[in-house]
């Protein structure tokens, strides 16, 4: 068997029922010296459930809207299986590289398709071809390890010290004034 083939079958392996049922048994085996009215006890399906979209970025309020727990049984339920949430968040990136590595393929062969013909190149508007070179140079640079986003820190003059040379300048065009008055009477 091939890497690739590999790859695949542990791919299918991570959403299959099997993975599932290997999730929960993490999660009753911990719950197991936790008290009778956690909600790994109690509800070890709704646990596993909400544990799973953890571990796959989904947000807090959608975890607890989807699966009926309040905010806080969803954040004590991230910070007790922190550990089982790592090992699966790791699965989850690695699936997520391979489907981005596939779906990159795709671009770059719908690239070639779309620069052998004109007609169907003219249809895509520039936004669309704009957002996908922003993404892609986005993520090449923070993979090559360069930063992608730079902070700026600008420090501007006070009010007290704009006052200060605003009048250093009226000082200024009023010498100069006065100079020029000056000199014209001394022509004369």
């Amino acid at each position: 068997m091939t890497t690739d083939q590999q790859a695949i079958q542990e791919d299918a392996r991570i959403d299959s029922p099997e993975a599932m049922k290997e999730f929960m048994g993490e999660i009753r085996e911990r719950a197991k010296g936790m008290g009778r009215g956690c909600v790994e006890k109690t509800k070890p399906d709704i646990a596993a459930k909400a544990l799973w979209m953890l571990a796959q970025g989904a947000r807090i309020c959608d975890v607890a809207r989807t699966t009926g727990l309040g905010h806080e049984s969803v954040r004590r339920l991230e910070w007790t299986h922190g550990d089982t949430l790592e090992s699966k968040r790791k699965e989850f990136a690695n699936r997520y590289a391979m489907a981005a590595a596939e779906y990159t393929d795709l671009l770059f062969h719908k690239a070639e398709q779309l620069s052998q013909s004109p007609e169907e190149l003219a249809k895509i508007s520039p936004d669309r071809l704009a957002l996908v070179v922003g993404i892609m140079t986005d993520k090449s640079s923070q993979l090559a390890g360069m930063a992608t986003a730079v902070i700026e820190h600008r420090r501007g003059a006070s009010l007290d010290e704009a006052a200060q040379m605003i009048e250093e300048a009226r000082m200024r065009v009023a010498k100069k004034s006065q100079r020029k008055t000056l000199e014209a009477e001394i022509i004369e």
